[in-house]
């Protein structure tokens, strides 16, 4: 079965789907870290970390994402087959490559920028 739907024929137990989400509404029902007693500033911590830890994994399935699909739509001009050619996954290592190379050049360009930003703030 897909996981997009069920078959009319599917009678499979729920209890697994009902338990994750109670467990998942039970997170936010006052148990967090503010309403917690002596260990409440490491659990802010954990939370602080895992959500900041969230954030970077979205940033780089978004990151993905983008790529991929600009990948894509610029290398797959005809309709898709079992295998890509080798012109595909040519022009596919350099659009990845080029993107790659562009995002370290521009990284490494802020770095600089701020370097000397705080540098010439540092003298004056």
């Amino acid at each position: 079965m897909p996981f997009w739907g069920s078959s009319s024929n599917d009678k499979s137990d729920h209890s697994s789907e009902a338990s994750f989400t109670s467990d998942d509404a039970a997170f936010g029902t006052g148990q967090g870290p503010s309403s917690m007693g002596g260990g409440a500033s490491a659990s802010a911590s954990d939370m602080q970390q895992f959500a900041v830890a969230m954030q970077q994994q979205v940033l780089v399935q978004t990151i993905i994402s983008n790529l991929t699909e600009t990948a894509f739509e610029k290398c797959i001009t005809s309709k898709p087959g079992d295998s890509l050619s080798g012109k595909e996954v040519a022009c596919i290592h350099a659009t990845v490559n080029k993107m790659m190379d562009t995002n370290e050049f521009m990284m490494g360009r802020l770095a600089k920028k701020q370097q000397s930003a705080a540098g010439s703030a540092g003298y004056q």
